[in-house]
C-alpha cells in the first residue's frame, strides 16, 4: 500500500511539474523520479543558491519534496543525516509559496501544499500529546508560511501561544481567527477544511478551561456559545456552557 501511494506521489509530481519545469531543474526531476532524494535535494540547493534562480518558487519546492521523502524513508542512514526532515520539508515549502508573487504555482501545485499540510498538522498534534507546546507552536508558525488564511491553523497556533504565555501573540492570532470561524459556520454552505479543522475542538475546548480557570467567564460564555454553532450536537460542549 505503502508503495503504491508513493509510486501514485511520483506520478502525480513528475505530472504536474512537468508541465511548468525550467529546463534547468531536468536533472533535479530525473534524480527525483528515480529515488535519489539526497542527490536530488543537492541540486536543489545548487539552483536556490544560484543568483538565477534563488527567486524561483521551484527550487524550494523540489527540497521541500526531496525532504518529505527523505522523512518517508525507512532508509535508518538517511534518517539519522537528515533528523529534520520534515520540518525541513515545511520550512521550504514556506519559502516557495513566499517566492511565488503571482499565487499561479501555489495554485498549480495545490495538491502538494494540502499533503504538507497534512503532514505539518499531525507533526504538531504528536508534539501537543507530548506535552512539547513550543515545537508545536513552531510547526503552526510553519504552516501559517504557505497556509495563511487558513483560520483553523492560525486559531490553534492561537491557543499554543495562549499555553506559553505569549500572551500578544495570543490576542492577535485568536481575534483574528476566532471571527472568521463563526462567520464560516454561520454560512449553511460552509464546508470546513477537512485537514486542518480537526484542530478546532480540542483548541476551543482548552480555550474555554483557560478562560474559565482565570475568571473570563463573560469571554468563556462567549466562546462556548460560538462552539455550540461550530458542533451543535456536541454534548462536552453543551454541558460546559450549561456550566457557567
Amino acid at each position: 500500500m505503502r508503495l503504491t501511494l508513493f509510486i501514485l506521489f511520483l506520478t502525480t509530481a513528475t505530472l504536474t511539474f512537468g508541465q511548468v519545469i525550467d529546463p534547468e531543474f531536468g536533472a533535479v526531476e530525473k534524480k527525483f523520479d528515480k529515488g535519489n532524494f539526497e542527490s536530488a535535494l543537492e541540486g536543489a540547493d545548487a539552483l536556490i543558491d544560484n543568483d538565477k534562480h534563488r527567486k524561483k518558487p521551484e527550487p524550494y519546492l523540489w527540497a521541500s519534496m526531496c525532504y518529505l521523502e527523505i522523512h518517508r524513508s525507512d532508509d535508518e542512514k538517511l534518517a539519522e543525516r537528515f533528523k529534520s526532515a520534515l520540518r525541513d520539508a515545511l520550512k521550504y515549502a514556506g519559502k516557495a509559496y513566499s517566492k511565488d508573487k503571482s499565487g499561479d504555482f501555489v495554485k498549480k501545485h495545490s495538491e502538494y501544499f494540502a499533503e504538507m499540510k497534512k503532514e505539518g498538522i499531525s507533526l504538531a498534534q504528536s508534539y501537543e500529546r507530548e506535552e512539547d507546546y513550543r515545537k508545536a507552536q513552531y510547526t503552526y508558525k510553519q504552516l501559517l508560511k504557505f497556509a495563511p488564511e487558513d483560520a483553523f491553523i492560525q486559531f490553534a497556533k492561537g491557543v499554543m501561544d495562549v499555553r506559553l504565555s505569549s500572551l500578544y501573540e495570543a490576542e492577535r492570532e485568536i481575534s483574528e481567527s476566532f471571527p472568521v470561524l463563526e462567520s464560516n459556520y454561520r454560512n449553511l454552505d460552509y464546508v470546513p477544511d477537512p485537514i486542518s479543522s480537526v484542530l478546532l475542538k480540542p483548541a476551543v475546548v482548552y480555550y474555554a478551561d483557560h478562560l474559565i480557570e482565570n475568571n473570563y467567564v463573560d469571554s468563556a460564555r462567549t466562546v462556548l456559545l460560538s462552539a455550540r454553532v461550530f458542533f451543535p450536537l456536541d454534548n462536552e460542549l453543551k454541558e460546559k456552557l450549561e456550566g457557567l
